[in-house]
């Protein structure tokens, strides 16, 4: 990364404005942040003596703070900022990583996650990027780029688990993981400038105040022209995705006797999938088509990559050749869907329409290991993918029937 200008960083080829860039470095940052308590909580739960029951309690109760946080984190944005709700994520998400390696029992294991109502990361960066960017290509683009440092993050953080490990103890990740948040609040506050972004939402505010975070204000939003229409496209695939990684460890460890190192690599796979297909097939097939057109090409990735989990994956490594269709899939229907869904709203409603999308999200993680379990134990892996297949299919059918007026979106754009 490499200063061009007084306002310009070129990261590789190309150059992206110095605010937008150091807004990917607090996504790395933050990814790993999260990422290293994600992988160092069931190694805590096994220290406590739990068993699994109270182990998918847990993971219940996070995803239903999720789940209430996201729309309540949207309005801490209007109301607040955008800045001190990014410092308040970052808070958040070290008050996770300290009250986890001082659990003691599974109350106190209970109790640590109340600070995941705030730790909306993804959500706080987009909605910090939607006011760096122009709705369309710009915005698109930038989404895409953020997904390249998803990948970047995921990659990071088996190395410093491993190496975390070694040195403290299988628990101590979560207390790197609380030093590493001092990091994004230091560039938050050192290397971008307020007026940088605020200056857009000053002359939101002028036109009247930021809306109220009610149920009310949120059914008013999802039935703008062209919101559900997307969210309905949107989940259409990525849905059958989640609930085939709430199982899928479990599946290769049943399925292939999986190890531990197994693992690992299938975590890293899927991370450089994902940044190479938000990073560059984003970007790339974007110079090509509009958000609408790249969201039925997403969909028939998803096809591909769901009926190749169906028909040919029969050892381990078939990874290599299904993941990266699934995971062009998920980056491009997932960036651009929050993309349009960014430009068919005003900008004081972005944080709520994405913290909504994002309940969304929080809700099927909740409940799909439930679900996805159930189908898994009862009718086999196949189950899931086919259903993957079917609502992919569904979400094409309905992206060709009905289109989002193209006129919502210009709008939008020209405002």
């Amino acid at each position: 990364m490499t200063a061009t200008s007084s306002n310009t960083i070129r990261i590789g080829s190309f150059e992206v404005s110095r605010p937008i860039a150091f807004t990917y470095l607090l996504t790395i940052f933050y990814n790993i942040t999260f990422f290293l308590q994600f992988s160092a909580t069931p190694y805590l739960v096994k220290q406590l003596q739990l068993n699994d029951a109270d182990f998918g309690y847990i993971q219940t109760v996070f995803g239903i703070f999720q789940m209430v946080g996201g729309p309540l984190f949207g309005y801490v944005i209007q109301k607040f900022g955008i800045r001190y709700a990014l410092h308040l994520c970052y808070l958040s998400t070290m008050l996770s990583g300290l009250s986890l390696f001082f659990s003691f029992d599974y109350y106190s294991l209970l109790l640590s996650r109340i600070p995941v109502v705030f730790m909306h990361g993804q959500q706080a960066h987009q909605t910090l990027l939607s006011a760096l960017t122009q709705p369309g290509k710009e915005r698109t683009s930038a989404f895409g780029r953020m997904g390249l440092t998803f990948g970047i993050g995921f990659i990071f953080v088996p190395i410093f688990s491993i190496a975390a490990t070694k040195i403290g103890g299988d628990l101590a990740p979560l207390l790197v993981s609380a030093a590493l948040c001092v990091l994004p609040s230091i560039v938050l506050e050192t290397c971008i400038e307020r007026k940088s972004y605020e200056h857009d939402i000053s002359v939101e505010e002028s036109n009247g105040p930021a809306p109220q975070i009610n149920i009310t204000n949120v059914v008013r939003i999802l039935q703008k022209p062209g919101v559900l229409n997307i969210m309905a496209k949107k989940n259409g695939g990525v849905v059958p995705f989640l609930m085939i990684i709430a199982v899928l460890n479990l599946y290769i460890i049943e399925k292939f006797n999986a190890t531990n190192t197994e693992n690992q690599i299938m975590q890293m796979m899927m991370g450089v999938f994902i940044m190479f297909s938000n990073g560059f097939g984003v970007i790339w097939l974007r110079k090509k088509f509009d958000e609408q057109t790249l969201l039925i090409i997403g969909s028939l990735s998803f096809v591909v990559g769901y009926t190749l989990f169906t028909l040919v994956f029969f050892n381990f490594w078939m990874l290599l050749v299904i993941m990266p269709f699934v995971s062009l899939g998920m980056s491009v229907v997932a960036t651009c869907s929050d993309s349009l869904l960014t430009a068919l709203v005003e900008e004081s409603e972005q944080g709520i329409v994405l913290g909504t999308a994002t309940s969304l999200n929080s809700l099927v993680r909740t409940f799909s290991p439930l679900f996805a379990g159930s189908l898994l134990q009862n009718y086999g892996f196949q189950s899931l993918t086919l259903l993957g297949v079917f609502g992919s299919l569904l979400a094409i059918g309905l992206m060709i029937v009905s289109p989002v007026d193209e006129n919502l979106i210009k709008k939008h754009k020209t405002e």
